[in-house]
């Protein structure tokens, strides 16, 4: 018997980041606590939440993280909470900021709260975060968080590229399914299929919507949050991040690696693409939805050379070890070229 807790609390829509208060109050959130935030979150919304906490007799502290999810800034946060004895720890801004979060809450086990500024990945209500060190990612089991703003005025405003990349991060598991799938009957790996049911119809609720979030707009905001924290319920009840990661992660894993070019949801969009083709599924559905909703479709879109894309494809295999489509060899660089002309990535 494995235990299932599934516990977050949030607040959500048009100015609930003015209700923080309230929320941190009703919730019993801990009094004494740090807050973490990219040097642009602070200055957008971060330092509004911080002044709002002080003003309500919060012992609220801040440290301005710049980098990324990195092993080193992690650690860096872990013994700076663990030195100011704080009880719980606030993430405002994006993915990496939150997965920071995450892992220094589930390490002290300590109160977690996050307020996105973005919607640019699924990292909102994941109990895993991803850890960069020495050009290479690895998702660790954390925890999701205890609580979650979602302000649909902050994020309606947000650039529209990361809207867009949230899109590509979501719409990966149109092949993470299918690769969770071959890796249950020909990987040994666990599979639930209950979880990859409810993946399917987000999938089809966000190809509905997929006007709404190309315009950024009320519903496409909330189908979109939406969809991202239900991949953490989805997550923590399959007790893996392969509900909604598959091929086309360990490519975009190996775009980073190799170029460190666009963001996540960018890198995930054109490994979603790839993906479906050597799954023989839809591509072009991938490709055309993609476009629709201002992702990048070609390397050019994110800056990749043509040597680049190649060889982030010959290396995606050793990113994770996953059982995928992709096999564990690699593509030849003939193949990859080959693949990488057919779909359009490439010229």
């Amino acid at each position: 018997m494995r235990l299932i807790k599934l516990s977050i609390n949030m607040a959500v829509g048009l100015g609930s980041i003015n209700e923080v208060t309230q929320v941190f109050n009703e919730l019993n959130f801990p009094r004494s606590s740090l807050l973490i935030a990219g040097p642009n979150t602070f200055k957008m919304i971060g330092e509004h939440v911080s002044n709002k906490l002080i003003g309500e007799g919060f012992n609220i502290d801040v440290k301005i993280v710049d980098g990324g999810a990195t092993v080193d800034n992690a650690n860096m946060l872990l013994d700076y909470v663990r030195k100011g004895g704080f009880n719980g720890i606030i993430g405002v801004g994006g993915g990496s900021i939150i997965d920071l979060a995450k892992y220094v809450g589930a390490n002290l086990r300590i109160s977690v709260a996050v307020i996105p500024t973005t919607l640019s990945s699924d990292a909102i209500a994941t109990p895993f975060s991803v850890l960069w060190k020495d050009g290479k990612s690895q998702a660790i089991k954390t925890m999701a968080p205890n609580i979650i703003i979602g302000d649909y005025t902050v994020l309606m405003n947000e650039p529209h590229r990361y809207v867009a990349a949230g899109f590509g991060d979501m719409i990966a598991k149109y092949t993470a399914l299918y690769d969770w799938w071959l890796a249950y009957w020909l990987g040994d790996e666990p599979y639930l299929d209950f979880a990859a049911q409810l993946a399917n119809h987000v999938i089809d609720l966000l190809i509905k919507r997929m006007n709404n979030i190309a315009k950024q707009d009320y519903i496409g905001i909330e189908t979109l949050f939406y969809a991202e924290v239900l991949d953490g319920y989805l997550m923590e009840l399959a007790n893996t991040t392969r509900v909604a990661a598959g091929s086309e992660h360990l490519i975009a894993f190996a775009i980073e690696n190799v170029a460190g070019k666009g963001i996540h949801g960018e890198q995930v969009g054109l490994g979603t693409i790839i993906s479906a083709y050597i799954q023989n599924r839809d591509w072009r559905l991938v490709r055309d939805l993609l476009e629709k909703v201002g992702a990048p479709v070609t390397a050019d879109d994110l800056g990749l050379t043509r040597d680049e894309i190649i060889k982030a494809l010959q290396v995606a295999p050793q990113m994770r070890n996953w059982y995928t489509i992709l096999g564990t060899r690699g593509l030849t660089e003939g193949k990859a070229e080959r693949l990488l002309r057919y779909v359009g990535i490439i010229r």
